[in-house]
């Protein structure tokens, strides 16, 4: 029996003609955006007081930019601070004030091209031709 499998021929799996390992890389960013509307802010270093989103024209150094932000916690962030900040997205004054970064996808996949009703709208008339 055990000559048997000594004389058979070993399968081996075939090479691929492509050149490649056969994955997508996918590529990932660190952007910080606007908490009112999502615009990416471009800052050298660290948010200041009086910064704004030259988008929508809303305060940039609020709690709701910041990364201590949780709205589960005391006075609401994970930092230790003695009077809460009744407004979140308006300026203020915190010493434990960190930007928040994003990671987003990097690409050809990151977002959509067009929007969902654009494309549903070209499929339907599509079905006319």
């Amino acid at each position: 029996m055990d000559s048997d499998r000594d004389n058979k021929p070993v399968l081996r799996p075939k090479k691929s003609e492509f050149k490649g390992s056969g994955r997508v890389e996918t590529k990932f960013q660190l952007v910080t955006r606007c908490n009112n509307c999502a615009a990416e802010i471009h800052v050298d270093g660290q948010i200041q007081v009086i910064d704004r989103c030259k988008n929508c024209g809303n305060d940039l150094h609020s709690c709701r930019n910041c990364l201590n932000c949780d709205p589960s916690a005391r006075n609401e962030c994970v930092k230790p601070v003695d009077v809460r900040i009744a407004s979140k997205s308006k300026n203020n004054f915190c010493a434990f004030f960190e930007t928040k970064a994003l990671i987003e996808k990097q690409g050809s996949g990151a977002g959509a091209s067009a929007s969902p009703v654009d494309t549903h709208r070209q499929a339907f008339l599509d079905l006319f031709k």
